[in-house]
């Protein structure tokens, strides 16, 4: 997900997420010293030798701490199962079979999930009600009843309706998706796309809506003891409350935007703050390291890097060595 700019009045969360009638209950935030997770809850310079790959050109050879990569990418081939007779038949993706092997080397493995987005080409995508090959996109309103809505900058990428009334039509599609990150054993999750309310999605987002969302994905993750990682969301106001919920954050283009210290509420929470900048600006003008890194190290970012807008293997410029 690419940052989008947007203004939210700030809300002060100290939240319990409810998701089908579960209450998950987590500590305050000021009991983190207290508490041990059974999930990974890395701090600030912990992991900051990491990378992310969810594009070819793949290259997992370099000792990282810690690896981001597709869910799909790394999946193995497998079935899922609905419960409504017509399961689905996951194929063995580009990186099957290097979660273990990853794992194994000592890396933490993170699955980037579409979480508040979907691609029309997933193995699962024909789950999601109001499913089609090219369902109507902006300016067209979505299909009545869909929960499919418009496209990111990715024509085949649509973002989905995370409003309190439509997410019970598709959230056990999106529960089957963790279910399978930890199947596959992955220590995480990157939730991608989760911040839906900053975009252009076809769906009038409320700010309670957004909150009760992303409460609630922070929290299937942790149902299954897996690290939920939160993505951008920093630039509309809610991001005090969703530090005491997310283990970590994965913030873009901070140090293009000279942003970095908005994500001082995890930094406050000794909680890892995983700074992405690309070696292209927005507008895909040479962006240049040396001005980059200084402000992600001025905004007290420990776990700062460079890469290619594609994320592959083609480029990774370490921030802090």
């Amino acid at each position: 997900m690419k940052r989008v700019a947007s203004t939210i009045v700030a809300l002060g969360l100290g939240l319990v997420g409810c998701d089908n009638g579960k209450m998950h209950q987590h500590p305050p935030d000021s009991s983190r010293d207290a508490y041990v997770a059974p999930w990974w809850t890395p701090e600030p310079a912990e992991a900051k030798n990491w990378d992310i790959q969810v594009h070819a050109p793949f290259d997992l050879s370099a000792s990282r701490a810690m690896y981001i990569v597709d869910l799909w990418a790394v999946a193995t081939a497998t079935t899922i199962d609905y419960g409504d007779g017509s399961p689905v038949t996951v194929p063995a993706g580009a990186l099957a079979g290097k979660v273990a092997e990853l794992k194994a080397a000592g890396a933490k493995v993170i699955c980037r999930v579409g979480t508040g987005a979907i691609k029309l080409t997933d193995p699962d995508a024909s789950k999601f009600p109001g499913f089609a090959a090219t369902p109507p996109d902006r300016p067209t309103a979505p299909a009545a009843g869909s929960v499919i809505g418009w496209s990111t900058s990715d024509p085949m990428q649509r973002l989905l309706d995370i409003r309190t009334a439509s997410r019970p039509l598709w959230e056990t599609r999106m529960e089957k998706r963790f279910d399978l990150a930890k199947q596959l054993g992955c220590d995480g999750i990157e939730h991608d796309w989760i911040y839906t309310i900053a975009a252009d999605s076809g769906f009038t987002i409320e700010v309670p809506e957004q909150v009760a969302f992303g409460v609630a994905v922070a929290a299937l993750a942790h149902d299954r003891e897996l690290s939920s990682g939160m993505q951008n969301g920093t630039q509309n106001g809610l991001i005090d409350g969703f530090a005491g919920h997310f283990d970590w954050l994965l913030l873009e283009r901070c140090g293009e935007f000279d942003d970095c210290d908005l994500a001082r509420p995890f930094i406050n929470l000794r909680k890892a703050v995983f700074a992405l900048d690309y070696d292209t600006d927005i507008d895909g003008l040479p962006l240049s390291t040396g001005l980059t890194c200084p402000r992600q190290v001025a905004g007290m970012i420990e776990d700062g890097i460079v890469k290619d807008t594609n994320l592959s293997s083609t480029f990774r410029y370490p921030c802090v060595p």
